[in-house]
C-alpha cells in the first residue's frame, strides 16, 4: 500500500480493530510500517531520526510498501514486549 492508502485503511479499521482479538492477541493501537519486515528496523531507525510522519512519506517515495500492523503489548515481569499482527487482509477477513 502506498502511504496515503495505509492512513485511509487505518482510519478505517481502527473503530474495530483496537480492542478486538487477533490472533489470540488483543490490539492496542494500530501503526504503519513496511511490508517487508527485513526493512522494519530501518525503518524504526529512520522513524527515531525524521519522525514518523517523515519516515513513512520517505518509504512511501521510494515504492516501498506499507501496511497497516495492529500491536500488542504483554508485560513480561515488568518488561513491556510489543507483538505486531499485520492487519492488511483483516477487514476482508470480518465480511467473509
Amino acid at each position: 500500500m502506498t502511504y496515503k492508502e495505509a492512513q485511509s485503511y487505518l482510519n478505517r479499521i481502527k473503530e474495530f480493530a483496537i480492542g478486538a482479538s487477533v490472533r489470540g492477541r488483543i490490539i492496542e493501537h494500530l501503526s504503519i510500517g513496511p511490508t517487508d519486515w527485513e526493512e522494519m528496523t530501518g525503518f524504526m531507525n529512520l522513524r527515531i531520526r525524521k519522525g514518523e510522519e517523515a519516515a513513512l512519506m520517505e518509504y512511501d517515495s521510494l515504492g516501498k510498501s506499507l501496511s497497516v500492523y495492529g500491536v500488542s503489548v504483554k508485560d513480561s515481569g515488568g518488561i513491556p514486549h510489543w507483538e505486531m499482527t499485520i492487519m492488511d487482509s483483516w477487514e476482508l477477513t470480518l465480511t467473509n
